[in-house]
């Protein structure tokens, strides 16, 4: 980033936006996508993905949300498992 740098692009409060509210973190980032370096572009993206998603899933219905739960915890219980078998293997 550059020398002087506004308050909502400075890395605490752009946390806090990414992390908070998503779609105010999504706007800056985006209006600001040239102002940041790679890394830290991908880095606020990604972060700013993941908590928008988990954000959105508080508007869909529970039983939803709870099927949606299950995906993610069985999708991280397999890349686990086949983490552990490829180290065994090895």
């Amino acid at each position: 980033m550059g020398k002087k740098q506004p308050w909502y692009l400075k890395k605490g409060s752009l946390y806090f936006f990414c992390i908070v509210t998503p779609p105010i973190g999504y706007i800056i980032l985006i209006s600001n996508l040239k102002k940041f370096e790679y890394n830290e572009r991908i880095q606020y993206l990604i972060l700013a993905t993941i908590m928008a998603s988990i954000w959105i899933l508080k508007f869909l219905p529970k039983n939803i949300s709870l099927y949606f739960w299950c995906l993610v915890l069985a999708i991280i219980i397999g890349s686990s498992i086949i983490k552990f078998i490829d180290k065994k293997k090895k």
